[in-house]
């Protein structure tokens, strides 16, 4: 056994590199998704896919996920979540992939798209390009169901609320520093890769798919080694009242509702997600139309992972500084930095599309608002990876073990798929009734902004909350001199 300073600091290190590579895997599939259903349908595809495909295997998998953890192990339950993933991956680029013509139910998508109205003919797309819409859902479960709630799950386990707010935002620095290494890998694979072989494409897609195999594969292994440094996670539970953790789903929610302190969690991570994809599927559906094909837009991916890496690089030393002041300051950066770089996109955006502009200045103003869009995408997901998860994980941090695992699950799976379902539903309906995103920039601009005024209005209310559990809002640092 080794000393115990020794010991928090090997468990330290192994939470980073699990995170590390989970980064490295939600990278890869978030790239593949977009490359390969973006550039063959259209940023419009989005809401579509999330509200029809995405919301409804979300609650399969909070149903699986509740299901498996009334009944295993937690050890077990996180081998259990990932292993589908390791298997999905060989079989789509090995056989999904390369067959997507034949394995198409043409005739059926025939027949929808005959009797579907003209702006609703991409549900047909979606069937008939079910496996790029199946590996769109099981990008979106990684990061909701691999990275926020197993991984974050684990490391709170042994965590308290003194050694998160040291912790936790060198956690993340280490952890999202993952994307200065997947972004230059994303982007050199597929482009020595194409530029030297007809076939390139495919055999850039295999490889991504092995790398993913490895690192997950790695991950369940970092996994039982933190057992060994962190008895807690390997203890078993025990069933006292309100830290069992043996409620059904339907209770899970139920109590969800009830509690004031993770309902206005859930309210924070509401907001997060209608704004982050209203922005951001904004920002797809001008930047398709400069970056058309697959291995363009692929590449394009792999730079833009790079900048976010460096972003979480110097949002995680803003997070550390900010935590000074205590949580609600650092809770309020997020959407603080959203709000002063979406709404330049929006306005830039609305311009270039505008009858008054010259037409001489209509494409420098769109590539403008695609710069902006690119600086607020880039912005949001850094701060998101470190500052935003920070103060999120640390609310969860003084809760008993049920609030911890239901209330948790529920908030990262449910809550999360409930705000880009509503965004989505949205944009579908702007979609149909104005015709395409484009047209809809400033309802998208107002949504944005209303929703960014609740969300800041959320975390004041969690804020005071959160000082009821006994926790200091001026500084961390005081309780732990005290």
């Amino acid at each position: 056994m080794l000393p115990g300073c020794l010991q928090k600091h090997s468990l330290f290190l192994n939470h980073a590199f699990m995170m590390f590579l989970c980064i490295i895997n939600f990278d890869i599939l978030r790239n593949l998704k977009e490359s390969l259903l973006v550039t063959r349908m259209g940023a419009e595809i989005i809401p579509f896919i999330k509200l029809w495909v995405v919301t409804p295997s979300a609650f399969l998998f909070v149903f699986c996920y509740s299901f498996l953890a009334n009944r295993l192990s937690k050890q077990h339950l996180f081998v259990f979540t990932i292993v589908p993933f390791l298997v999905w991956m060989p079989v789509f680029s090995l056989y999904l992939y390369p067959n997507l013509a034949e394995l198409a139910p043409s005739s059926i998508c025939q027949m929808m798209s005959d009797y579907l109205p003209d702006n609703l003919t991409l549900i047909s797309g979606l069937l008939e390009n079910w496996p790029l819409t199946i590996l769109f859902a099981c990008a979106e479960l990684w990061g909701t169901g691999v990275l926020c709630t197993l991984f974050w799950s684990t490391v709170n386990d042994t965590s308290t609320v003194k050694s998160a707010s040291r912790e936790y935002p060198l956690l993340t620095l280490v952890g999202n520093s993952a994307s200065l290494l997947s972004g230059p890998m994303i982007l050199l694979l597929v482009r020595e890769l194409t530029g030297h072989n007809d076939n390139g494409w495919q055999v850039s897609l295999i490889y991504l798919s092995m790398i993913f195999v490895v690192c997950g594969l790695i991950i369940i292994w970092l996994y039982y080694h933190s057992m060994t440094l962190a008895p807690s996670l390997s203890a078993p539970q025990k069933n006292h009242g309100d830290t069992a953790t043996r409620l059904p789903l339907k209770s899970s929610f139920l109590f969800l509702a009830k509690c004031p302190y993770l309902r206005s969690i859930a309210l924070i991570m509401l907001g997060y997600c209608i704004a982050i994809n209203m922005a951001e599927v904004a920002w797809k559906s001008q930047l398709v139309r400069v970056y058309s094909t697959e291995s363009e837009y692929s590449m394009l991916m792999g730079q833009l992972t790079f900048y976010t890496g460096l972003g979480c690089l110097l949002m995680a030393v803003v997070t550390m500084r900010l935590m000074r002041f205590g949580w609600r300051i650092a809770a309020l950066g997020t959407p603080l930095l959203m709000v002063c770089t979406g709404i330049p996109f929006f306005l830039a955006v609305a311009l270039s599309n505008s009858s008054w502009l010259p037409e001489a200045l209509s494409a420098p103003m769109l590539l403008a608002g695609i710069s902006i869009g690119t600086l607020c995408n880039v912005a949001s997901k850094s701060a998101k990876y470190t500052l935003f998860d920070v103060t999120k994980e640390m609310a969860f941090v003084p809760l008993n073990n049920e609030q911890k695992l239901k209330g948790k699950a529920s908030i990262e799976l449910i809550v999360s798929r409930a705000g880009k379902s509503s965004s989505a539903l949205v944009q579908q309906f702007l979609i149909v009734t104005l015709g395409s995103l484009t047209a809809s920039m400033h309802w998208l601009a107002s949504i944005f902004m209303i929703i960014t005024i609740v969300w800041m209005v959320s975390v004041g209310a969690l804020s005071k909350q959160y000082r009821r559990y006994g926790f200091i809002e001026k500084g961390f640092r005081e309780k732990e001199e005290g």
